[in-house]
């Protein structure tokens, strides 16, 4: 009804609801765009397979390990190696603490027990770098440099063998 004044035939009012239609198609229209929209994520996974010979194919990664170094602020070092296919008695001759030198690592001997385990394990890449709270900038990175090579000399020349190339620093949990 258009106009004004009191109320017409029976009292019923009309209202425009053009407005709110398309307020109402534009969020539904929305709502539906971003669902469309959503990322699906794959997780990877394996699942049992039934074999032949009934034996277990699941390869046994025991010719690597990821070695762990604890860096205190003195410079001393505990080294140990994990490998969750290994019995710890098996990697207890690995494990190794080192003395600082006057507040720094005593390079020869670090380098030195971590090349003695890169030869035993070759495929080994891994080193988890912890060092307490009060550790320099300067000694975390000599660790880490220590760690990822090896000087030597091989026919009078200079060469750098990789050790742990992959070197994470990690913190304890308190």
């Amino acid at each position: 009804m258009a106009g004004g004044g009191g109320g017409g035939e029976g009292g019923v009012e009309e209202f425009d609801l053009t407005a709110l239609m398309d307020i109402l198609s534009n969020i539904i229209f929305f709502l539906m765009a971003s669902f469309g929209a959503a990322v699906v994520a794959v997780l990877p996974a394996s699942v049992p397979t039934i074999s032949e010979a009934g034996d277990n194919d699941t390869a046994r990664d025991e010719d690597k390990v990821t070695v762990n170094m604890r860096l205190h602020s003195d410079g001393a070092v505990e080294i140990s190696a994990s490998n969750n296919d290994m019995l710890p008695e098996e990697l207890a001759p690995l494990d190794k603490k080192i003395a600082g030198k006057a507040g720094k690592l005593d390079a020869v001997a670090v380098n030195g027990h971590l090349w003695a385990i890169k030869s035993k394990y070759e495929k080994s890449k891994n080193v988890v770098i912890v060092p307490d709270d009060e550790v320099t900038y300067e000694l975390l990175v000599e660790a880490m440099d220590m760690s990822r090579e090896r000087h030597m000399v091989v026919n009078g020349k200079s060469v750098y063998p990789e050790m742990f190339p992959a070197v994470v620093v990690s913190s304890l949990v308190k």
